[in-house]
């Protein structure tokens, strides 16, 4: 019963969430040539109902389609899928104009994303979905007239608003939305952790320094309870002038107390994120010394928990903090890039078994080249990835789906 379901929910996800209201409608009869009004990158037909269940029927992990979502002539990075699955917002990086604005899909049938903001004169990064939200999320804009950068907010994804109008740098946003409408704030305040909360009536606790150590820290990320939170926390000791360390832990709003996760390698971490039953973390990790390779390490949360290293030469974007690590829905796996398993300018996607630490190598059609920014869809039942590659000069953003996980 369980292949069946996944043949219907293959068919489905790629016939419905990805074909414009434009494009060719199906008729009777008529299966072949269905258009998606995309570009299919392999195969360059839509498969059949056969192909699509033989797919779901053989063991090992495949792509069964792959398209590119979309490309401008400009670069793209960091996409992130919404909470329920159904959005997928991303970077855009203008070389010429030196700008960065983000863009939206409110559904992947959109033929063209919404651009988010256009704004002259600023630069918008740090995208973040509202924890617990249907449609609510934050960002970073550099203002380069005001010499600030200040957190924006949208309930609905199209009212923007300054939520942090004073002078300084406001980055790294975490939004979480309460069951009784109360938006709840964290974000990076010139190396601060600062909390505020507001709804519909007005603030509800003005903007102030989250409590306990905590407080110097940056990468906030809600658990889906609001009650936790996981954050790169600024080590005590790092001295003024000196390039600050940091380490992961799960701070509990609650008790005000800390959960180190442990270190498995001692130099820089970064972008951690839960594991979808928020039982563990993964971030990213290296050791001390230029050109040391990455590595994702996975850490239970629980007091003096354990630790596991995943994967070699992890591919990281090196110039934007992504959303984390991509856990697939289940948590069985995490996925990236490995510099070690690329053929040329090609990067296979690996999967790295947490517990077993047993790693799959994935192939998908290699015209794309030098891939970043794994995103897996967190609902679907099948995988549905998104990230950005190259086919031809620009960086453009591409989904692939596989036959099962």
């Amino acid at each position: 019963m369980g292949r069946k379901s996944s043949e219907i929910v293959l068919f489905l996800q790629v016939l419905l969430l990805v074909v414009p209201a434009q494009a060719q409608q199906l008729l009777d009869g008529e299966f072949g040539g269905i258009d998606l009004g995309r570009q299919l990158i392999e195969p360059a037909r839509f498969p059949t109902l056969t192909e699509l269940r033989e797919a779901v029927r053989r063991p090992e992990i495949y792509a069964v389609l792959m398209m590119k979502l979309f490309g401008d002539g400009n670069n793209h990075y960091l996409p992130i899928w919404s909470g329920d699955g159904q959005r997928l917002a991303f970077q855009r990086s203008d070389v010429r104009m030196k700008s960065s604005k983000l863009l939206l899909f409110n559904s992947l049938s959109q033929a063209k994303p919404t651009l988010l903001s256009e704004e002259p004169g600023t630069y918008d990064y740090m995208f973040r979905w509202g924890v617990n939200s249907e449609s609510g999320f934050v960002f970073a804009r550099i203002d380069s007239r005001a010499g600030a950068t200040h957190v924006w907010f949208s309930p609905d994804g199209t009212n923007l608003q300054n939520q942090t109008p004073g002078p300084g740098r406001h980055q790294y946003p975490a939004l979480y939305q309460r069951t009784d409408g109360i938006w709840r704030l964290v974000y990076d305040r010139d190396g601060q952790l600062v909390h505020e909360a507001w709804n519909e009536q007005g603030a509800v606790e003005s903007a102030a320094a989250l409590a306990g150590s905590g407080s110097r820290g940056t990468s906030p990320r809600w658990s889906r309870d609001g009650f936790r939170m996981v954050l790169a926390r600024m080590r005590e000791q790092t001295r003024p002038g000196q390039v600050a360390a940091y380490d992961m832990v799960v701070r509990n709003l609650r008790t005000e107390k800390d959960i180190a996760l442990p270190a498995a390698l001692s130099g820089a971490v970064r972008s951690p994120s839960w594991s979808p039953d928020e039982q563990m973390v993964a971030f990213y990790a290296k050791e001390q010394g230029d050109n040391k390779p990455w590595r994702i390490q996975v850490c239970a949360v629980v007091e003096n928990g354990s630790s596991q290293l995943l994967g070699d030469e992890v591919v990281v974007n090196p110039d934007f903090e992504s959303e984390g690590p991509a856990w697939e829905p289940g948590g069985r796996r995490v996925w990236f890039f490995s510099h070690s398993r690329r053929k040329q300018a090609y990067y296979p996607l690996v999967a790295a078994d947490v517990k077993t630490g047993a790693i799959s190598v994935i192939d998908y059609p290699n015209r794309c080249t030098t891939p970043y920014d794994v995103a897996i869809n967190p609902i679907t039942e099948v995988p549905e990835i998104a990230f950005m590659a190259h086919d031809g000069l620009p960086q453009d953003l591409f989904v692939v789906f596989m036959n099962h996980y």
